[in-house]
C-alpha cells in the first residue's frame, strides 16, 4: 500500500515520521443480504504513539449502514462525518454526500516517549455497508511523535499520515463471469434469430 506523509508537516514544525501509519483493510464478512462488515488493521510506525484527540479516518465509506460504525477498545470513539478539515491524499476528493469513518483516541498517552519503539499493530475497526465490492480511497491519520529525532519541538509533536486503502463499492463481476455472462447473451440472441427464422419459414 502507497503511503504520502504530509509535506507540509516539516515546514510547520511538525514531526514527519521514519515510519508512518499503515492501514489496510482485513477482511469483508457478509452478514445477509446488502449487509457487509468492513473490518480493517493497522500498524502504528517506531516513531508514533497516540494522545487523546489523535484520529484516524477513512474517507468515503459508500453505502454506509447508519449507526454501524465500530471500534474495539472504549478508549477509541468511533463515529461518521460527511466533510472533514483533515488532509486528504492528493488524487483523492472527500465527496459530501458520503460518510467519513472517524476513530478518535480518547485515552491516556500511549507510547509517546522514548521512542522509537517497535512498531504496535492494531485491528477490529470497521462499519458495514450494503455494497460488496471494493475501490481505493483516502484515509488520515494523525498520531503523536515519541522521540525528538531533529525535528523542531521534538517529542509530542503531531504526525500526519495520508494514504489510500479499500473502501466498500458496487460490485463489479470478475472478467470470467462477464464471460460467462456475454456467452449466454450471445447463446440467447441465437436462440432467438434460430426460432424467428423458423417461424418464418412455417408461414410460408
Amino acid at each position: 500500500m502507497k503511503n504520502w506523509v504530509f509535506a507540509a508537516a516539516a515546514a510547520a514544525g511538525l514531526a514527519a515520521p521514519a515510519s508512518a501509519a499503515v492501514l489496510t483493510l482485513e477482511s469483508i464478512t457478509s452478514n445477509g443480504a446488502n449487509d457487509n462488515s468492513f473490518t480493517y488493521q493497522g500498524t502504528l510506525g517506531g516513531d508514533e504513539g497516540v494522545r487523546s484527540g489523535d484520529r484516524l479516518i477513512i474517507f468515503d465509506f459508500a453505502g454506509y449502514i447508519a449507526g454501524s460504525v465500530f471500534a474495539p477498545s472504549g478508549d477509541v470513539f468511533a463515529t461518521t462525518e460527511l466533510t472533514s478539515s483533515a488532509f486528504v491524499t492528493p488524487g483523492f476528493n472527500d465527496d459530501p454526500t458520503v460518510a467519513n469513518l472517524v476513530f478518535t483516541y480518547l485515552g491516556p498517552d500511549f507510547r509517546n516517549t522514548g521512542g522509537p519503539l517497535t512498531p504496535f499493530d492494531f485491528d477490529g475497526l470497521g462499519a458495514r455497508s450494503t455494497l460488496s465490492g471494493i475501490t481505493q480511497d483516502a484515509f488520515f491519520t494523525r498520531t503523536t511523535k515519541n522521540n525528538p529525532d531533529g525535528v523542531p519541538g521534538g517529542s509530542n509533536t503531531f504526525v500526519f499520515t495520508l494514504g489510500q486503502v479499500g473502501v466498500p463499492a458496487s460490485a463489479v463481476p470478475e472478467p470470467a463471469t462477464w464471460a460467462l455472462m456475454l456467452g449466454g447473451f450471445g447463446l440467447v440472441g441465437a436462440v432467438a434469430r434460430r426460432r424467428e427464422r423458423l417461424a418464418h419459414a412455417m408461414s410460408n
